[in-house]
């Protein structure tokens, strides 16, 4: 199974500075080869979404996209919502919900997060639920068996979040079995701190990493890329 790169911009980038990253993303033959055991998740903010869906189909990239948030509610009388309804023909695939940041500073609560969830999956879009060991119990309570089955996890200690300091590891495993108890899920994201040095031991124990500053400036996301695709996972 392809290990998944996801690279969340926030509220980050211009136009010209979206266009210019996705226009110099490589697409050659042996880049795209050595990429092939990745699966590379973009989230721009809304407004860029078109763009870089043109973009990375005119050039044929391998990114798929995600939006960083989705409204909980459908297409109505909802001023300043971004409705899944609304993302029909932009290609999205997957959706970031329940981000440390958003639960932090715009209060979403547990309820929320899983309405927004469900929206999701109505709309076939994958939710990327994100969770701290704060939340790990109680998200768990508010999502049926069967919505559980659709998440994918991402372990986010709000500590390691853009201090630059990640956790270590090995102090993953109790936590990926944990959340295996809690929601079934075989699999996790880990996200907080990532960068081109520390992938590597990363993807040995998890299944994919979710990035913030890293994911910014292209020439250091490519030299992440290009070290996590040559993980040796034997």
């Amino acid at each position: 199974m392809k290990k998944r790169i996801i690279a969340n911009w926030k509220s980050n980038k211009t136009w010209p500075e979206v266009t210019h990253w996705l226009n110099n993303f490589p697409n050659d033959e042996d880049s795209l080869r050595t990429l092939d055991s990745l699966e590379i998740i973009l989230a721009p903010p809304y407004p860029f979404l078109a763009l870089a869906r043109d973009i990375i189909i005119e050039r044929q990239l391998p990114i798929k996209l995600a939006v960083q948030d989705l409204s909980a509610f459908g297409s109505g009388a909802y001023t300043g919502e971004v409705a899944a309804f609304n993302l029909q023909d932009l290609n999205i695939e997957y959706a970031i919900l329940g981000h440390s940041e958003r639960r932090r500073f715009l209060q979403e609560t547990t309820q929320l997060v899983a309405d927004k969830v469900a929206e999701a999956i109505k709309w076939q879009i994958k939710p990327i639920l994100c969770l701290d060991q704060p939340y790990f119990s109680e998200q768990a309570r508010f999502l049926s068996t069967a919505t559980l089955k659709e998440c994918l996890l991402a372990y986010e200690p709000i500590a390691a979040i853009g201090s630059g300091v990640a956790e270590n590891p090995g102090d993953l495993l109790p936590v990926l079995q944990e959340l295996k108890q809690l929601y079934g899920a075989g699999q996790l994201i880990y996200g907080g701190s990532v960068n081109a040095e520390n992938v590597r031991e990363y993807l040995r124990v998890c299944s994919g990493v979710l990035l913030g500053g890293a994911s910014l400036e292209l020439a250091d996301f490519l030299d992440l890329l290009y070290q996590a695709g040559s993980v040796d996972l034997s």
